[in-house]
């Protein structure tokens, strides 16, 4: 009998490294789609505020559902959860609402995403002062490329027909402020709670925050109408921006870090551009084509430079777990002291 010949199935060598591309495509893609999805939101005949808040409320019972069939009677702790409500308010709520009031007010919707792409920049100083960390000077001049490049495209729309105030080229700008700020407090704390918790917790804060807007604004909260616009923006926001958008956005933190997911965050801007294209027909002009570009090759330097130093750097499955980490050390030197030099 002949001898039976072993057949080797190809396979990867570096799965984590697939795993992070993964995480970096998905992160794009989907945190883009919500710059798009506030464009059919606005479409829809409802009051927006109330159908952002409708639509939070239904992924929020969609995420505790998940919840509770993968966590079962595992016990939470409500402070960490506290916690994620706060970065959820931050980072979904308050950004999704100076975005979305941005884009209602006449603001372009790949314009709003190029403002947003400041976010890079504002992350990473906060970063640097807040968790320590380090960015290369590659990193640095990437960031201010597609910050220019940001600045641009806000320039051509202005020359444009598109017909928003000065002002509400401001409000994206808040929302910069506040994921920037939501994000470092995220990439600042290991993650101690399971996705499901965390995301429900983020969610139910962004419930929170929009239906008082739409209270506050006298909007009230009627039920969104029954009809393809509405079901079409519903789905596109709860499947690709909410749970897409927000899930690869907590992973991109806690597996690469604040600088290197704000990097990522500069992407979008191109991304949110070419699908505008393709389903509104909003071609941009030679400024918003050339900030575009800019915002890419930005981006890619600053990703293509190595990851910058400090305990929120490498997120959370490398360095940047700060508290585990002296848990660890008085476990292993329980006697150690102090010592004083001089």
């Amino acid at each position: 009998m002949q001898a039976i010949r072993q057949v080797r199935l190809p396979h990867f060598r570096h799965p984590r490294r697939l795993a992070g591309l993964g995480v970096a495509v998905g992160f794009v893609i989907c945190w883009s789609s919500g710059f798009v999805g506030s464009r059919l939101a606005v479409a829809v005949d409802s009051p927006v505020l109330s159908l952002y808040a409708w639509r939070f409320a239904l992924a929020t019972l969609l995420a505790a559902i998940w919840a509770g069939l993968t966590l079962g009677r595992r016990r939470l702790d409500h402070r960490a959860l506290g916690h994620e409500a706060l970065v959820g308010s931050l980072t979904v709520g308050g950004y999704l609402l100076a975005m979305l009031l941005a884009v209602e007010s006449g603001v372009d919707a790949g314009v709003a995403a190029l403002i947003g792409a400041l976010q890079p920049l504002a992350a990473t100083l906060m970063a640097s002062r807040l968790l320590g960390e380090r960015p290369r000077t590659v990193q640095w001049l990437g960031l201010a490329g597609a910050t220019l490049g940001a600045g641009l495209s806000v320039l051509d729309d202005l020359r444009g027909a598109g017909g928003a105030p000065l002002w509400a080229y401001g409000l994206p700008l808040l929302a910069v402020l506040a994921v920037s700020l939501g994000s470092v407090l995220s990439a600042g704390r290991p993650a101690t709670q399971p996705m499901a918790a965390r995301l429900t917790s983020q969610l139910a804060a962004a419930t929170l925050i929009f239906a008082l807007a739409a209270l506050v604004r006298g909007d009230g909260l009627p039920l969104p109408p029954v009809s393809a616009p509405s079901l079409t923006a519903l789905a596109w926001l709860i499947a690709l921006a909410t749970f897409g958008g927000y899930g690869f956005f907590n992973a991109s933190l806690q597996r690469f870090g604040v600088s290197q997911s704000a990097a990522l965050v500069a992407l979008t801007p191109a991304t949110t551009l070419a699908a505008t294209l393709m389903l509104f027909g909003e071609w941009p002009g030679s400024l918003g084509a050339i900030g575009m570009l800019l915002g890419i090759v930005g981006a890619g330097a600053a990703l293509a430079s190595r990851r910058p130093q400090g305990r929120g750097a490498g997120g959370h499955d490398a360095t940047a777990r700060p508290v585990e980490q002296r848990e660890a050390r008085r476990r292993v030197r329980p006697s150690a002291l102090p010592t004083r030099r001089g």
